[in-house]
């Protein structure tokens, strides 16, 4: 019998309950645990975001700017921006990549779709030979570590096989190199999909879980979805106990809403219910499921957005709640005190992972009016030739936030490559930020810009203390 006393023992009747399902039972019955056992690959090592802008951007720059500051500039400013800019055409160099994201599919299952969907339809042209083109551009020559890649759509595993399958983007990125990770709403994830994605070596999935009230989840996703999700997500961890392996490991994108606000702590305690009972940090599995807060986007959804107190409410007493809970979670596993971890990282709430100009009050109000990034611009936008962002038509755009909006794309895989792409449009960088095309800037790329800044300014006082040693 399957041990699954890591969970607790209520959760432990339902994956049980499950793996005697006919459909469990049948996926045991073929032989495919035993192909997953003899032929699954691992998953890969990524890249580290910020250092992948840095590095490059003081092998272009870093003698130019050392030379001005001996030379007697002493201005700051100008030495950080010399430093942080990227040559023209990048000097006709590859730029080393650390995001890929792949919209492959503007298509999904739901019918109607999820209530705050703004995604836009647009015919797929890319297909299957351009996706692992992309991929395999950017992975080319990769070292030790590789880029992370996003795979998402729309509901991509209605492209079924060219994800998970033997010949799929996963095991083909994965081979490659890349870590990666699949977005889904977890409703198509059958016991046989599960164990394909162990087999082909697929790192994390985003799930789509907004509540733990399964009326306000149903009203959501437009439709009676809650317990088709649930069991997507067990039949996950049901395979990675069956094969016995540690991934892949699952993050929920909780889409911030004002249905769903204040029922944020029900959910992170239906998570914990959930989850592998541990919080070792050392364990792979401490953050399994922990949910990664997305405030709801698009002037289309001004009618779901929080308001301002609303917001304010969030970061002021319902994070507060959450934090304690998770706390006292770690009391109740006798985790001890000089071990414990502050509930922060990919499920942290979008106020903390970055520096916002003015504070919780500006930023309730920024965010109210749908402009979440707005006080976290840095002065340029150093990531953007480390990124790359394709929708289903081959569009190309620097990060995910312009793919999302479809706003200034750089060109279009079938026309020409990722790096021809980014070269040309190295110039336009000149020009961002902008509040107008950036105030949608994604929370992780809003943190890698101000650490790069940080980072870049430390390097310019070095350069300044060490001509003043000199002296």
């Amino acid at each position: 019998m399957l041990d699954l006393t890591h969970y607790a023992p209520e959760h432990r009747l339902e994956l049980e309950r499950l793996l005697g399902s006919p459909e469990w039972q049948e996926t045991i019955r073929s032989g495919l645990i035993e192909e997953v056992q003899a032929a699954r690959i691992e998953p890969r090592n990524t890249r580290a975001f910020i250092d992948t802008v840095v590095d490059q951007l003081l092998a272009f720059n870093e003698a130019k700017v050392k030379a001005l500051a001996e030379g007697g500039c002493e201005d700051k400013d100008r030495l950080l921006d010399e430093l942080s800019k990227w040559p023209d055409r990048l000097k006709g160099k590859d730029p080393v990549i650390s995001f890929l994201g792949l919209n492959v599919t503007a298509g999904c299952n739901f019918d109607p779709k999820c209530l705050y969907c703004n995604q836009l339809y647009v015919q797929p042209l890319a297909g299957l030979d351009r996706w692992k083109r992309i991929i395999a551009e950017v992975t080319a020559g990769n070292g030790e570590h590789g880029p992370y890649i996003y795979i998402t759509g729309g509901e991509t595993l209605l492209l079924e096989g060219d994800i998970w399958g033997d010949d799929g983007l996963i095991r083909f990125a994965t081979e490659k190199g890349a870590g990666v990770n699949v977005n889904t709403n977890a409703a198509m994830i059958t016991p046989e999909i599960a164990l394909r994605f162990i087999k082909a070596g697929l790192a994390r999935l985003h799930i789509s879980l907004d509540t733990a009230d399964r009326d306000v989840q149903n009203e959501l996703c437009g439709g009676p979805q809650f317990d088709a999700i649930l069991q997507g997500i067990y039949n996950v961890q049901l395979a990675r106990d069956v094969v016995g392996v540690p991934y892949p490991g699952i993050h929920t994108n909780c889409v911030l809403t004002n249905r769903n606000l204040d029922l944020f702590p029900r959910l992170f305690a239906f998570i914990l219910e959930k989850h592998k009972q541990t919080a070792d940090g050392d364990d792979p599995f401490v953050n399994d499921l922990f949910p990664h807060v997305v405030p709801v986007g698009g002037k289309e959804n001004d009618d779901l957005r929080p308001s301002e107190d609303e917001f304010r409410r969030f970061y002021d007493k319902v994070w507060p709640e959450v934090c304690a809970m998770w706390d006292r979670y770690q009391e109740q596993l006798a985790v001890p005190e000089d071990k414990r971890k502050a509930l922060f990282g990919y499920w942290s709430n979008p106020f903390l992972r970055a520096e916002h100009r003015g504070g919780l009050d500006a930023y309730a109000k920024a965010s109210a009016e749908g402009r979440y990034g707005k006080l976290a611009l840095a002065r340029s936008c150093y990531v953007a030739p480390t990124q790359a962002a394709f929708t289903p038509d081959g569009n190309q755009y620097r990060c995910g936030s312009h793919a999302i909006r479809r706003i200034l794309p750089i060109g279009n895989i079938i026309e020409r490559g990722v790096f021809d792409s980014i070269r040309a449009s190295i110039a336009g960088l000149d020009n961002l930020p902008q509040e107008e095309h950036c105030y949608g800037c994604a929370l992780a790329t809003l943190y890698i810009n101000q650490a790069v800044e940080s980072k870049l300014a430390e390097k310019v006082d070095s350069m300044l203390c060490d001509k003043g040693t000199e002296a």
